[in-house]
């Protein structure tokens, strides 16, 4: 069941994951991880196409997003463990924690039969849990999966992965009072979940029934899937994940095992695209739905959405949100307005937009409107100013923006470098407002827009075409602006946008 050659590999497999996870540690600015401050974060003098970190601009203004739900999922609600048949988990609602929750018989089964420990050896439950918590981590040689670190999308999948499996493990060791039928048998195939020594000794030694090794692998197998499935979302323990009466969908988890596979060989093999991400989640939540242009869906348990406009911490993963955007439909899919950026209109700035000294210091409010239908359904970020003017950009724009912008590091300095540099100085609002339709181009030169806050970073992201664009703090230096986005095509000029808070 567990061939020498398979162990070897893993431990190989293994021993490199853990190096790598010990540099982070040891190391955080060798590896950059999620998002994070800009103050507190470096620059790596890479490619950005390879190693490029969105870093969180942090602000207090918000995007409204829908009509709140409040939604209750119930969990397991009939009987699972059926005998000689295949594990499974009622049709429902379930978070993360009542999925764990409802394969918590298979452990007690297993649990029951083991018995007490010796005197002075560790209880089976102890060594059980402890070998799942080594199939959930990444730096053991009983890891399920390895994600190399070979860029910023693959490193923030691995540190998802570590802290789903943590908090899952903190789930496993809180469930109480089970239920569980001690004549339960049921037949799952080896999934290649390795064990520790200690824990091979106690499945197949004398303590063990021959049934057992396949309840336990049931077990691990459930909690795997699961771990992966949760893989997009950056509020992972809020999702609610339905499971269906439809035969493919009735073995707890094993469902989701095609679109896993696909999902993991992406994050093994190249960086992880937006596209795959959106795919696997749709998979999980919405599954009759099409994901081929999509940025974000809803659902009959609630939205999800790139996570930065959900007052997310990613550009990359995606976010869970209570509320329907539209109540009349179970399930819409959101598409990116523009297929592929390079063929849009494309505007150039207006002379509106170059003068900014009268512009309102008051920033605008901001919420998400969904326009055309079916496969055309798009979702447009709506931004509206005090005197009653109104902007619309294409969330898919704005979110493709996002993770191509260039992120200033280091702490703030003073703005009296931009007095030395050939800079135009715009405004957002009037950006935003006079520069007719179409992605706004560059121009060479420096150009320099004030954004009030986080809205309009977003629409401004959403308006500017994807390329030498910086965001950097107000008070920040222009010239570490300059240098953060040094990597663009050459006499294209450059876009900093300076948010105030």
């Amino acid at each position: 069941m567990f061939p020498l050659k398979l162990q070897v590999r893993h431990a190989l497999l293994g021993a490199i994951a853990g190096l790598l996870v010990f540099v982070q540690l040891q190391h955080p600015q060798i590896l950059p991880l999620s998002k994070t401050s800009s103050r507190d974060s470096t620059i790596l003098n890479i490619s950005p196409a390879i190693l490029e970190i969105q870093r969180e601009i942090s602000c207090f203004d918000h995007v409204h997003i829908g009509q709140p739900k409040f939604f209750s999922p119930k969990g397991s609600n009939g009987h699972t463990m059926l005998t000689g048949k295949p594990w499974g988990l009622p049709a429902g609602a379930y978070t993360p924690r009542q999925i764990v929750e409802a394969n918590a018989p298979l452990l007690e089964t297993v649990i029951h039969h083991l018995g007490p420990s010796a005197f002075g050896r560790p209880p089976a439950r102890e060594q059980l849990i402890h070998n799942l918590a080594s199939n959930l981590a990444l730096n053991t040689r009983e890891a399920s999966i390895t994600i190399p670190a070979n860029d910023a999308s693959r490193v923030e999948i691995a540190v998802q992965a570590v802290k789903i499996g943590k908090r899952l493990i903190e789930y496993v060791r809180n469930v109480t009072d089970v239920q569980y039928d001690p004549e339960y048998v049921v037949c799952s195939p080896c999934e290649g979940h390795l064990l520790k020594p200690d824990v091979f000794d106690l499945m197949f030694g004398s303590r063990s029934l021959r049934h057992l090794m396949q309840i336990y692998n049931e077990y691990l197998h459930q909690m795997v899937l699961l771990r992966d499935a949760l893989l997009p979302f950056d509020n992972f323990e809020d999702v609610i994940i339905p499971i269906t009466a439809e035969p493919n969908r009735k073995r707890g988890m094993h469902h989701i095992e095609e679109i896993r596979q696909s999902f993991l060989a992406e994050v093994m093999t190249k960086q992880v695209t937006q596209r795959s991400t959106i795919k696997t989640a749709q998979f999980l939540l919405a599954p009759t739905s099409s994901s081929r242009n999509s940025i974000g869906f809803q659902y009959e348990y609630g939205t999800v959405l790139p996570a930065f406009i959900a007052s997310g911490n990613s550009g990359r993963l995606l976010r869970y949100v209570p509320t329907l955007l539209n109540s009349s439909s179970k399930e819409i899919v959101f598409n990116n307005e523009l297929l592929d950026y390079y063929t849009a209109t494309r505007a150039s700035i207006s002379k509106q937009a170059d003068d900014a000294a009268n512009e309102s210091e008051e920033g605008p409010q901001a919420s998400l409107a969904s326009k055309g239908s079916g496969d055309s359904t798009v979702l447009a970020l709506a931004v509206d100013y005090p005197d009653g003017t109104r902007t619309k950009v294409d969330l898919g724009q704005a979110a493709r923006g996002y993770r191509y912008a260039k992120f200033v590091s280091g702490k703030k300095g003073t703005t009296s470098d931009a007095t030395k540099r050939d800079v135009q100085v715009h405004s957002a609002r009037s950006l935003l407002l006079n520069s007719g339709e179409g992605l706004v181009m560059l121009t060479n030169g420096t150009h320099l827009v004030r954004a009030v806050g986080a809205v309009e970073l977003y629409a401004l992201l959403g308006k500017l075409y994807p390329e030498n664009v910086v965001v950097m703090e107000e008070g920040q230096s222009l010239g570490q602006a300059l240098e953060a986005g040094k990597e663009g095509l050459p006499d294209a000029g450059s876009f900093v946008i300076e948010v105030r808070k």
